[in-house]
């Protein structure tokens, strides 16, 4: 009996042997594969600025978008929704990451399958409003240092030739993409591996009040509703609508704070909206910093003008811009409070993660002085 005791505790040091020579030879295997990843990484930067609908992506995205370093496209993920609009959202993420890495990679030919042409840059979804695609090599509208000018750009690069896409994107030091169809960040992870790419995520949040009122007064949303909501017939339900967009940018959000994975150390920031437009400067300089971007006067100067409403609306640029900080706080005006408790209980954890104080009367609601915005948390960076 006792050499049999010994002969199974002799097995188990042996098995235990082999378990920590395993271990070894995997954490060596890993840690190879960490270094050799730093190595190979591209040398051109990409950025997804990775949000919702109606969370102000589009004002981020110009920040980035007049940089001269930067080829931006403004949601080119749309085109695949457009395509498959009868589909469950989840299914196009697939095709979405494929076109998105093709994308970062400079490789315009994936959009062939989304456009029923792809004959001129102004196939694109609002083309007009990328300084990249305005600019040579893709336009002689405007130098490479201008502020974008849409007039000019739609008169003078409609007929722009598309292959002009690609040939400009290979010029420029970063690609930046902003998206608002992205549910899931682990169908990114891909992309965040890929030794190709050099692939930071900048989140972007909002407080789901803010979005919902922005939704009501915007009409251009009805077909991402449908699919959003995965509804086949009917009008789609805004508060279901609204429920899948806050569950999506917690579950985003946590994924990364949960997960922590190797590759995205240093690769994830999240942003709220208020704190942007509360001190754009202060931010931008934030922003342009994790891009390893550099900031000039001229874009200083036309963050203060755009932010604080500072004479006209330059080139029919960004009309909606004005006063950021009155827009930011618009819904407390428009919203009655009767939706604001229902949006409340619908996106509660959204509001609990991202630090979005609830109201608790129509009194709290038109007291502007009473700030909403919660000091920010240690763990949403």
């Amino acid at each position: 009996m006792t050499g049999m005791v010994s002969t199974f505790y002799g097995y188990l040091l042996i098995l235990n042997a082999i378990l920590m020579i395993l271990y070894t030879s995997y954490t060596i295997h890993e840690r190879a594969a960490n270094n050799s990843l730093s190595t190979k990484r591209s040398n051109r930067t990409h950025l997804l600025i990775l949000t919702s609908w109606r969370s102000g992506s589009s004002f981020v995205g110009q920040l980035f978008n007049q940089n001269p370093n930067v080829f931006y496209l403004f949601e080119p993920t749309k085109h695949v929704w457009a395509k498959f609009n009868n589909q469950n959202p989840t299914l196009l993420h697939l095709p979405m990451r494929d076109l998105l890495k093709s994308v970062f990679m400079c490789d315009m030919s994936a959009f062939q399958p989304y456009l029923s042409q792809a004959k001129y840059i102004s196939d694109l979804f609002m083309w007009y409003e990328v300084r990249a695609l305005c600019s040579p090599p893709a336009c002689e509208a405007l130098n490479r240092f201008d502020i974008i000018d849409r007039p000019t750009c739609k008169n003078k690069c409609l007929y722009s030739t598309f292959d002009k896409v690609e040939e400009a994107c290979k010029t420029y030091s970063h690609v930046v993409v902003k998206t608002v169809r992205f549910l899931d960040l682990k169908i990114l992870y891909p992309l965040l591996r890929d030794p190709q790419l050099n692939l930071k995520i900048l989140h972007l949040v909002r407080d789901p009040r803010a979005i919902f009122s922005s939704r009501e007064h915007f009409s251009g949303l009805r077909s991402d509703n449908i699919i959003l909501a995965r509804s086949k017939i009917g009008k789609p339900n805004i508060y279901f609508v609204m429920f899948e967009v806050c569950r999506a940018q917690v579950n985003i959000h946590q994924t990364a704070m949960r997960d922590s994975p190797y590759f995205l150390n240093n690769r994830y920031m999240m942003v709220r909206y208020e704190d942007l437009v509360n001190d754009p400067q202060g931010y931008i300089d934030l922003l342009y910093h994790y891009a390893g971007l550099s900031m000039s006067t001229m874009i200083k100067s036309w963050v203060y003008n755009i932010t604080n409403n500072v004479g006209p609306q330059e080139n029919g640029f960004m009309s909606y811009t004005k006063d950021s900080m009155k827009r930011a706080h618009l819904w407390r005006h428009r919203l009655s409070f009767q939706k604001v408790k229902l949006l409340q209980r619908v996106c509660q954890q959204a509001m609990d993660v991202f630090g979005y104080q609830q109201l608790r009367s129509e009194e709290e609601q038109k007291n502007l002085i009473l700030d909403l915005v919660l000091p920010k948390k240690h763990n949403l960076f």
